[in-house]
């Protein structure tokens, strides 16, 4: 089972950023950009890739112990940006403003990760919101770039892991246990 760990929106922070997209009329500034769809807008902390019952049983435990040592905290979406840059954009993301507690909630998953033997992305985490993604190279102008910043917040209260299943018109990602912080 295809699988990864994240911090999921609340719906009115989705319909918001549904909003910033319609508002600054991004769908026809940036040509070729498949949109995530707001039921799927998350933000990931570990991405495990295939996993076998047995690890997801793990991940489980584990995340379970992970959590209950965490306070729920706030986390506040801010500004723009490319992956990897503007010259060469595969994916526009919203960025989150430096929260602490998310980098230790980042480092302890990724230590439980380890200590139960689980493979993952070991990329150096950048958090970050994932709202379009390019399917063909784009030179972006510069004028196109200036859009109205994007400010939002919210309360993390738990953290999930997920299944992600691929199909031809997008992924779908499903639930599969969630974990309250504190």
């Amino acid at each position: 089972m295809r699988c990864f760990i994240a911090i999921n929106l609340d719906s009115s922070v989705k319909a918001e950023i549904k909003d910033f997209i319609l508002q600054n009329h991004l769908n026809q500034k940036f040509e070729g950009i498949k949109w995530v769809r707001p039921e799927n807008f998350h933000i990931t902390l570990a991405f495990l890739g295939e996993i076998t019952d047995e690890d997801i049983l793990s991940v489980k435990n584990m995340l379970e112990s992970v959590a209950s040592k965490h306070a729920s905290f706030p986390i506040e979406l801010s500004g723009t940006g490319f992956f990897p840059n503007i010259k060469n954009p595969k994916v526009f993301w919203l960025g989150i403003k430096e929260q602490p507690i998310l980098l230790k909630l980042k480092q302890d998953i990724d230590r439980g990760l380890t200590e139960c033997n689980i493979q993952y992305d070991r990329k150096p985490f950048s958090p970050h919101l994932t709202i379009g993604r390019f399917k063909t190279p784009l030179i972006i102008k510069p004028e196109t770039v200036k859009i109205q910043d994007f400010k939002a917040s919210f309360l993390v209260t738990e953290i999930f892991l997920m299944k992600s299943e691929l199909f031809s018109d997008g992924p779908l990602y499903t639930e599969l246990y969630s974990f309250k912080l504190g």
